[in-house]
Parts: structure tokens; sequence; C-alpha cells
């Protein structure tokens, strides 16, 4: 398996950096939340502007720092243009869909068309963000740009993914490593193109390591769905003492599904993300711009520890919210603040304290998810990346290439990300 370390190089490495406070994102984020609440969802596009303007500023490459210049007004000019796409394919699904009915047959001949369809949206929409995002995106004032055909790459991405399904997630590490090579290979900065010579074969052992718990664990699944179909007919009678016992063979088996469920869904996040952390450092490591190239040492540890940390952050989080909920509505209805006053308490604001407590949590788990996954991850990324090689930004130019004039569109109504 190829290394991914840069070896070849003697000039000193260059790091870029990031020096963002938790705290001061957490007070951007809960902000925009709280507005988000207030106008319906409205601000979500002057939102994700606030922190990426914080995000990118906070990256810096040498004495320079990053800057975004995208707009609100741009991103949600770009969602109501993508709504004039999706509002008639959506009409056109659920019509055929309703025409179909349970036929089989004709349920098989509607996904067939409505599944390529909709991942072809999906990869258009993810290519355009990027168009955007790297339009907007300057340092030293001179921006980024992407290249190509949204359209050519969409359609390439369906066709890896086919072939992908078709080999049983095998071909995986191929379809990721060529649509990173017209990602990257079509990416500007200024009037210079960055390279990539990545090759699939350097990643397929790595991949193996999350495949063969994804298989065996869907082979369990599949066997043991099987074992209950034959063990509970769907004439089950009680009275029959046959049938009684394979009822009673489906409690005893049920505990082994759900281990085994359990373990391989641990396993294979494990391995999983493992993967993606070595894919992620390969794709640096193979990338290149103006004779240089890049490194990351991101470890895995560091990746699962931001989620682990998240995910055990939530349990206090939903506790606290629940009590503070339920200490105002002792305080709203006059009762004594005590915890037995809780059934009279929920019996008497039975109609509005699932909606304060729901409307609490998004708020909370809104700023906890962007606070403790989206910012701890930008800085894990940027901060163990580094540029190796002799610098040469000084023959970089500004792109002439005319640069977006909306924002993200459908990506934002796929909900695709956005660092």
């Amino acid at each position: 398996m190829t290394d991914t370390t840069i070896e070849t190089v003697d000039t000193p490495a260059m790091p870029l950096r990031y020096d963002g406070k938790g705290l001061q994102f957490a007070g951007i984020v809960a902000l925009n939340v709280l507005l988000q609440v207030l106008t319906l969802g409205i601000f979500r596009f002057w939102a994700r502007v606030r922190e990426r303007r914080y995000i990118w500023s906070h990256v810096g490459l040498g004495e320079d720092r990053l800057e975004y210049t995208g707009t609100g007004g741009e991103l949600f000019k770009g969602f109501l243009i993508a709504l004039v796409v999706l509002i008639p394919y959506f009409l056109a699904v659920f019509g055929l869909q309703f025409l179909v009915g349970q036929n089989p047959l004709g349920l098989a001949i509607f996904n067939m068309f409505y599944i390529p369809s909709l991942l072809f949206l999906i990869y258009l929409a993810g290519y355009r963000a990027r168009r955007y995002r790297l339009s907007r995106t300057l340092w030293r004032g001179i921006r980024g740009t992407l290249g190509g055909s949204p359209t050519r790459y969409a359609a390439a991405a369906v066709g890896y993914f086919a072939l992908s399904v078709l080999s049983l997630g095998l071909a995986a590490p191929y379809m990721r490593v060529e649509l990173a090579r017209r990602e990257i290979g079509n990416t500007w900065f200024g009037d210079k193109p960055f390279t990539f010579d990545g090759k699939a074969g350097d990643l397929f052992r790595a991949w193996l390591v999350p495949w063969l718990p994804i298989v065996l664990t869907a082979a369990v699944i599949g066997w043991m769905q099987w074992t209950i179909r034959d063990l509970n007919p769907q004439d089950f009678d009680p009275s029959d003492a046959a049938q009684a016992d394979r009822s009673r063979a489906i409690g005893e088996i049920m505990p082994l599904i759900a281990g085994l469920m359990l373990l391989g869904y641990l396993l294979t996040a494990l391995a999983f993300a493992w993967y993606r952390v070595r894919e992620f450092r390969y794709f640096a490591a193979h990338t290149g711009f103006e004779g240089m190239r890049f490194a990351s040492t991101l470890g895995v540890g560091r990746v699962l520890w931001i989620y682990v940390s998240f995910l055990l952050a939530l349990i206090p989080t939903i506790t606290v919210v629940t009590l503070t909920v339920f200490a105002a509505v002792l305080w709203a209805k006059d009762f004594p603040m005590d915890l037995d006053m809780l059934p009279y308490a929920m019996e008497a604001a039975k109609d509005w304290f699932p909606i304060a407590v729901t409307v609490t949590m998004i708020f909370a788990i809104g700023v906890m998810s962007r606070v403790l996954v989206f910012h701890r991850m930008a800085r894990a990324v940027v901060s163990t990346l580094a540029i190796a090689g002799a610098e040469n930004f000084a023959t970089v130019a500004q792109s002439l290439d005319r640069a977006p004039t909306y924002g993200e569109g459908l990506a934002d109504a796929f909900d695709l990300g956005d660092f």
C-alpha cells in the first residue's frame, strides 16, 4: 500500500493553522439558531454565512488568512432557484408513485428511474456547491475556482455508484478516487490548477477493513430475518403447539440478533472512520499545486473523540433541558418547585410542554452539533494539514473566469454540508 507521507521534498513544510475559539463560535451559533427559530428557518442562509466567515477568517497559511465573501442573499437566491427545479421533480415523483401503487413490477421500474435521478441531483448539487464556495474563498485577494461540467460530473458519479453497487461495494475506492480526480483536477487557485495523482489500487486493501464488517453484518441480519420468517409464518395459530414452539424460539433468538447487529454497527462505524481518515490523508498526499504537495497527520482517534464526546454531552444536555422546561412549567403554573408535582404540572401543561421541550432541544442540539462537531472537525482537519515544497504563490494571478452569481441552491435543499 502506498505510503501517504511526503519524503521527496527537502523544503520544510508550511503548516496551516486554525485559531478559532470554541466559546466565540458558540456565541455566533447560539444567536444564529435563535434567529432561525424566530424566522421559521429563513435566517439559515445568513447564519451559514456568519459561521463560514468566522471559520475562514481563522484559517491561516503563512502570514495571511482565508476570506469568505459569500452573502446570505446569494444563498437564499440559490435556494429559491433550486425550488423551481425540485418542486416539479418531486410532484412528478409522487404522481408516478401514486399511479404505480403497490404493483411490484411497477415499483421496480419506478425505482430504476427514481434512485438514479435523485443521486444525479445530489451529486450535481454537491459539485455546484463546491464551485460556489471556492469562488467566494479568497487568500491574498485571489479566489479559487472549480471548472468542469457539473452535469458530466453528476452523470459519472451515478455510473460509478452503480458500479459500486454491482460489485457489492468493492468498487467504492475506484469511485472515490475518480470523483476526487474530477474535483481536484478541476480546482484552481487563481489561474493555476491543482493536480491529483491518486490510484484506487492504493486504497483497496484499506477499504476491505470496513467492507468486511459491512458485508458480514448484512449477511447475519439477512440470515436472522430469513430464520424468523421461517419460524413465524403469516398464518400463525397460537393454539398450535408446533407454532407456539416457533414463537418461543423467536423470543430466544431476538437478543442474539440485537447483540450481533449492535456489534456489527459498532465495528462498521469504527472501521469506516479509520478508512475515511486514511483516505483523506492519501488524497492530501496526492494533491499538488505548482510543485508543492499537501500532507496530513489527522488521526482517527481525534476524529472518533469528536463524535463520542458529542454523544456523551447529549445525555446531560437532555436532562438539563427537560428539568429547565419543567421548572418553567412549575413557575408559570404557580406550583411548588418539587419533583412530586411533575405529574400535575405535566397535566396542566400537556398542550404545550412537548412543544417547549422540542424547541429547546432543537436550540441546544443545534448549538452543540455546530460547536462540538463542525467547529472541532474544522480545527482537526486544518491544523493537521501542511504544504511541503518551495512556496511558489507569487506567480499566481487572479482567474478571469466568471464567478457564480447565486448560492448553493440544490446543496442547501439537500443539506449537504458546508465545509
